[in-house]
């Protein structure tokens, strides 16, 4: 037997107060003489045993009474459930990994999701009569299915038959942390979360911060069980899988009439090689327009370059899959998808900041962008003074490049918020002519356009002795990322020779503007001796700004400090996928992650516009009306959890369709499918294993309590009551 509120066993004490009252209210006798006296006194001695064993007998069941009602306000409880009269209610919350990863057949070719359906529902089947429960799926965030626990859990069941896989990543903890939300908000005897997961490694990246939530949860009393399905059952190592883990159009820019090169990652988690053939679709192609077959090394990746060509301007649909049968057991990950906006020229303003006759500041990029005839970029070079004459506007000029530009007037600055507003880039090069105050506390601090302040020089121009050399490995950012394919070597033998530090944190003291979003780091420089590839100073920075995106360089844009600007196999990948990715932000709603919403944004005043999204996979189609975010009427589509092309439809005034199609792609580090073993599961909760654990239902219950008997205690007590009154009043007539 146990106590759930074992504190109130004090209450016990207030047994001393009946004796207490017995004892004051004993009465003192004052003796009188008088003749009929011995008359009574007679009578009194032949009663008096008899009325102390009565007034005994009721004080024995008053002091039970009180002793009782402290026992039963205790909640004592059986220690196990196994009892004929069973195990107390429990309150509990189902919580169901539903990441990409569930989908990983076994040997059995079921699915690791199918086993939790399984496992979610002999789960419910276990719990104590009377008892309630909610319903969670769980990825990098908590979805809250049934929220309120609910008595009836045929419904719990019907929820789990209705859930699929999202193409999401693992994170265990949110989850977690919002199932510890929901009982916390319950009263009831016996709390429990069971969390049906296959273990992943990657949801247990943050294990100190769940191993300290369980153990918070324990001690208000919640029971965390981790019950685990699939491959896992404590294996070290990776799943055998193939997967496609990037896509990208190779310079960024993707004009008509030309042939692209399309860029595609394909990771092997086998041990061994694998040989594969990558097939590239457009346009919902049933047939690939290009296909190589290539060898994966083991444990490895390995780049494939396929190639296309579009034939009109707008939108297209793009997709890299694997072909014929990869030999893995998850399919989610054998295809990535684009939308790419195909154009048929790509403008772009060079602000120099010293032109001369053929050899300014901006000469290299010029040729970079008029180096041929008929070329699909063009560059304008203006000068400080005038390029916002001609107004600027990100449908006519993709980019604007300033090269050693001295300074900006307040009437430029302003133009070139509005342009970046409107989605345009801009791009900063230093060199000795600028006056890196007015950048570091007007554009940096003040407006927040330049990602960083430009710091002391670094390096000597003069010499060319000790260059510095562009990070060798490690490329995180989009744009730099395509050189993580170890046969471009060009950009790591670039040589530096001064430049102006970049910081990665702001200035002291500079504003938060709102439309500033955070700087990043495109590329570094050499990382000292000892360090990782990419722990580096960074050598170009870049931040989003409203819909447009700034770009800083830390050194100049001819050749006075470095020569990049002569390695064309470097400098015009770089610079192309900086200005492709600048329209690639302009498009970045239509390029999603699973779970991030698509918005449609509307003319002011034009809240009666609907939409509608469909989605062929699920054949569903889903009607979106207008809502305000940030003043303006925006058409939002929020179920982007499964990967895909989707399809929306806009109603135009005369009676007309504006369709586009915009892609949803999934969390590529969820292919990576090395398990957590059971002693790193085990050292956050309880673990239980589905296909292993002999006797499921006993595994559940291990730490549950049986009924509680407070009930019978309290009739006692009314009985006891009954008693007493009786007792008193038959008693008192005696007498």
């Amino acid at each position: 037997m146990t106590f759930l509120n074992s504190i109130l066993l004090w209450g016990g004490l207030a047994v001393s107060i009946p004796i207490i009252i017995h004892f004051l209210n004993r009465r003192k006798f004052k003796k009188v003489s008088w003749a009929a006296m011995k008359f009574v006194r007679i009578s009194v001695d032949q009663n008096q045993r008899r009325m102390k064993l009565e007034d005994l007998l009721l004080l024995l069941i008053r002091c039970a009474i009180v002793a009782l009602l402290a026992l039963a306000l205790a909640r004592p409880a059986l220690t196990t459930g196994d009892s004929v009269m069973g195990a107390a209610p429990v309150s509990s919350v189902v919580v169901m990994d539903n990441s990409f990863s569930m989908d990983l057949k076994d040997n059995d070719d079921q699915t690791a999701f199918e086993q939790a359906r399984l496992a979610a529902k002999a789960t419910l089947d276990a719990l104590p009569s009377g008892s309630s429960a909610s319903f969670l799926l769980a990825s990098d965030r908590a979805q809250d299915v049934i929220e309120v626990p609910t008595f009836d859990l045929n419904q719990v069941k019907e929820e789990i038959d209705r859930a699929r896989v999202s193409n999401h990543s693992t994170d265990m903890l949110p989850a977690l942390k919002r199932a510890v939300d929901i009982l916390g908000k319950r009263s009831g005897v016996q709390k429990e979360i069971y969390v049906i997961t296959d273990g992943q490694k990657s949801g247990w990246s943050q294990e100190n911060d769940i191993a300290k939530l369980v153990a918070d949860a324990k001690a208000d009393k919640v029971q965390v069980h981790f019950i685990r399905v699939g491959q896992g059952g404590g294996e070290v190592g990776t799943a055998d899988n193939l997967a496609i883990t990037r896509m990208d159009v190779a310079d960024g820019l993707t004009p008509i009439n030309r042939s692209l090169k399309i860029d595609v990652e394909v990771a092997n988690y086998f041990k061994a090689d694998k040989s594969v053939r990558v097939g590239l679709f457009v346009d919902g192609s049933e047939s690939p327009v290009d296909s190589l077959e290539i060898n994966v090394p083991g444990e490895n990746s390995q780049f494939v370059s396929l190639y296309t060509q579009f034939n009109e301007k707008g939108f297209h649909t793009v997709r890299a899959a694997l072909l014929g049968e990869a030999g893995d057991r998850l399919e989610a990950d054998n295809e990535n998808r684009l939308v790419v906006r195909a154009v048929d020229k790509v403008k772009v303003m060079l602000v120099d900041g010293a032109p001369t006759d053929g050899d300014g500041e901006s000469f290299f990029l010029n040729v970079l962008f008029n180096g041929e005839p008929d070329h699909y970029t063009e560059a304008t070079v203006e000068t400080p003074a005038g390029f916002t004459s001609g107004g600027l506007d990100p449908e006519d000029i993709a980019a604007i490049f300033f090269t050693n530009v001295p300074s900006l007037t307040g009437d430029q600055v302003k133009a070139l918020e509005n342009y970046l507003r409107a989605g345009g880039g801009v791009f900063f090069f230093p060199g000795d002519q600028v006056d890196v105050g007015f950048y570091n506390d007007t554009l940096h601090a003040k407006h927040g356009i330049l990602p960083s302040e430009w710091g002391a020089a670094q390096g000597d121009a003069s010499s060319d002795e000790k260059p510095i050399f562009f990070q060798s490995g490690g490329f995180e950012h989009p744009v730099s990322a395509l050189w993580n394919n170890p046969e471009l070597k060009d950009l790591r033998e670039t040589r530096t020779y001064q430049y102006l530090a970049l910081s990665e944190t702001a200035a002291k003291g500079a504003k938060k503007v709102t439309e500033a979003g955070p700087s990043e780091v495109v590329l570094r420089y050499k990382a000292p001796d000892g360090k990782a590839a990419n722990a580096g100073p960074p050598a170009v920075m870049e931040r989003k700004w409203g819909a447009g995106r700034v770009f800083q360089f830390s050194s100049s844009a001819d050749t006075d400090w470095t020569n990049l600007p002569i390695r064309a196999a470097s400098v015009l990948p770089l610079v192309y996928r900086m200005v492709g990715s600048v329209q690639s932000n302009r498009d970045s709603n239509l390029n999603l992650r699973a779970g991030q919403p698509f918005q449609f944004v509307l003319q002011p005043g034009e809240t009666d516009k609907k939409g509608k999204v469909s989605f062929e996979v699920l054949a569903q189609t889903n009607e979106i009306s207008a809502q305000q975010i940030n003043d303006l009427p925006v058409l939002e589509f929020a179920d982007t959890h499964q990967a895909g092309f989707y399809t929306f439809e806009l109603q135009g005034k005369d009676g007309g369709e504006t369709r586009q199609q915009f892609v949803v792609k999934h969390d590529t580090r969820e292919s990576d499918l090395t398990m957590a073993t059971d002693a790193e599961i085990s050292a956050t909760g309880n673990l239980i294993n589905w296909k292993t654990t002999a006797d499921f239902n006993k595994a559940l219950s291990k730490n549950r309590f049986g009924a509680e008997y407070w009930f019978l205690i309290f009739l006692g007590i009314l009985a006891l009551v009954g008693l007493e009154t009786y007792l008193a009043q038959k008693f008192s007539q005696a007498k």
